[in-house]
């Protein structure tokens, strides 16, 4: 390692690591959101059959927020855009 990146490693804060989708352990759906999701079939479909990165960073997305209600926003912004057949963000 560089003596720069050497620097910056020890300069760095536990706080913002393992925030990143791609560095936590994979998360699912809790049981209750699943079963909304479930309940439009096009949507789940369309969900069910993408990319593990894509429905890692879907449902990383939704669950990661702090608020209830956030989490509610997300998913169904995920379920109303899986329903046309189309891919969040």
């Amino acid at each position: 390692m560089t003596p720069a990146g050497q620097k910056a490693f020890e300069l760095r804060k536990e706080s913002k690591s393992g925030v990143y989708s791609f560095e936590t352990e994979p998360v699912d759906l809790s049981p209750n959101y699943k079963r909304e999701f479930k309940k439009n079939k096009v949507a789940w479909d369309f969900f069910i059959v993408q990319a593990p990165s894509y429905k890692k960073v879907i449902i990383h997305w939704v669950m990661s927020a702090k608020q209830e209600k956030t989490q509610l926003s997300r998913l169904e912004k995920a379920i109303k855009t899986s329903a046309q057949q189309k891919r969040v963000l």
